[in-house]
This record gives structure tokens, C-alpha cells and sequence, in this order.
């Protein structure tokens, strides 16, 4: 274990440049960084720094603000979602960052419906990203019965898994076991920690998501660390960690 690459995940809201923000993650002993897709926020400097400091790229995680319209039945709406992730795809290609992270939904109020939709948005992704020979991970997020109907739906792609989020497991999925679920098909975790569910009705909103150290919450280490040596072995352990806390929170 003492031999385990450590990643970490960016974003682009750092008080300093992310190309600086990368620096100090290397010198800091990471040994790969996950960076964020966003329209008009180029990745050209933030690989290069991380290249220059020998660090690996990890992933790159899709846009994920219209997740919800991949599975609509309007075509101009579902045009838009997964025009993002075809260029965060190509951004991929373009890097040669070997996994793309995608959110399979977004938004708490939903009913789980049709699905035909969203498989065939998400399927010309990953039939794309089969070509180019880059892997796709769903991540576990609130709306986790897509995520299991896309993972089922597309379980023979080789080049599809699943990114596993401690901290959204424990919120926004009420602390069932996707590892269980899920361990077989791990390509990248999350790593972080939060309070739970903090809503005394037990549902969840975006605010439980704190993305704090892990130790720094409730979650059972001891757990999750006897979890994810049953799962796919990874070079890298990922964290998802944040800065800032939510609004009124701590």
C-alpha cells in the first residue's frame, strides 16, 4: 500500500492560477491530477505544467450542468448535453487522457423514466470513445438509477465502468453500497467525507456534499478502505476534495 499512486481531482476557482495550483500539488508528492472540462477554460497550460512536473493525467471530468436533458426526448435539448461532452471527449483525445468522468443525472426532484433516450445520447459518446481507445466512468450522483441502467445497459463495452464518490454514496445515495454494486467495474474513486444527510426529512441536497478530507466527517474508513480492496484494483487513488464549504454549513 505504501507504493500507492495518489491522485487529485481539479477545478478552475483557485484564488491562484491552476497551472501554479498544479505545481504545488506535485511538489506537494501527488502523483496525478484529474482536471475539469468547461467551456472556454483551455487545458493546454494545466497538462503541460502537470507533464513538465512529471505528473500523470489521471482523467478529465465532463461538464455535467445538463446531464438531465441526455435522457430527454427532445432532441434539440439532448443536442446541447451532449454536445459539452463530445468536447470534453475530444479534449480527451486531444491530451491523451486515457478516461473521461461523466454524470449519468442531475437534479433531486425527478421520477425515473425512459430510458431510450439516454442510451442512445450516452451510447455515440461511448461508441466514439471506443475509437479513439478512452475509457468512459459513470459516477454515482443523486438519480443513481441511471447510473445502473446505463451501466447495465452498456455492460459489455469494455471501455465502460464506474467512478465511485465516497462522499455522494453517502449522501446522495443514502449510503447504499455501490461498491458492492459497482467494485467489478471501478476505473476511478472520489475520495472525501461529509456529515451525511443533514435534513431531518432525510433528503438530500447539494449542500451535504462537502468534500472534506477523509476523517474529517463520519464516514467509516475502516469501511470504505475493506470495500475498495474487494473492488478492480486501481494504479491511482483519486480524491475529490474542496476548499470552501457550502453556504451555511461549516
Amino acid at each position: 500500500m505504501w507504493k500507492q499512486k495518489i491522485g487529485i481531482s481539479l477545478d478552475n476557482n483557485y484564488s491562484l492560477p491552476t497551472t501554479e495550483v498544479v505545481r504545488i500539488i506535485a511538489a506537494a508528492g501527488f502523483d496525478a491530477i484529474s482536471p475539469v472540462w468547461a467551456e472556454n477554460e483551455p487545458l493546454d497550460n494545466i497538462i503541460s505544467a502537470a507533464r513538465s512536473s512529471g505528473m500523470i493525467i489521471q482523467s478529465l471530468h465532463a461538464p455535467f450542468g445538463k446531464s438531465n436533458l441526455m435522457w430527454d426526448g427532445d432532441s434539440e435539448k439532448s443536442r446541447q448535453a451532449k454536445s459539452e461532452l463530445l468536447s470534453a471527449l475530444e479534449d480527451c483525445h486531444r491530451f491523451d487522457i486515457p478516461l473521461l468522468v461523466m454524470h449519468t443525472w442531475i437534479g433531486f426532484d425527478y421520477s425515473f423514466g425512459e430510458t431510450k433516450y439516454g442510451f442512445e445520447n450516452y451510447g455515440e459518446i461511448i461508441d466514439k470513445a471506443e475509437k479513439y481507445g478512452i475509457k468512459i466512468a459513470f459516477e454515482n450522483t443523486e438519480g443513481e438509477e441511471y447510473l445502473f441502467a446505463l451501466e447495465e445497459h452498456f455492460s459489455d463495452c469494455e471501455n465502460v465502468g464506474f467512478c465511485w464518490d465516497s462522499g455522494h454514496e453517502m449522501c446522495y445515495n443514502h449510503s447504499d453500497d455501490l461498491l458492492a454494486k459497482l467494485g467489478d467495474r471501478l476505473l476511478i474513486t472520489h475520495l472525501n467525507d461529509n456529515l451525511g444527510i443533514s435534513r431531518y426529512d432525510g433528503k438530500t441536497f447539494w449542500t451535504d456534499d462537502l468534500h472534506l478530507l477523509p476523517y474529517d466527517g463520519i464516514a467509516d474508513w475502516d469501511y470504505n478502505i475493506d470495500r475498495l480492496k474487494k473492488a478492480k484494483e486501481l494504479d491511482i487513488l483519486n480524491f475529490e476534495l474542496s476548499i470552501e464549504s457550502k453556504p451555511n454549513r461549516h
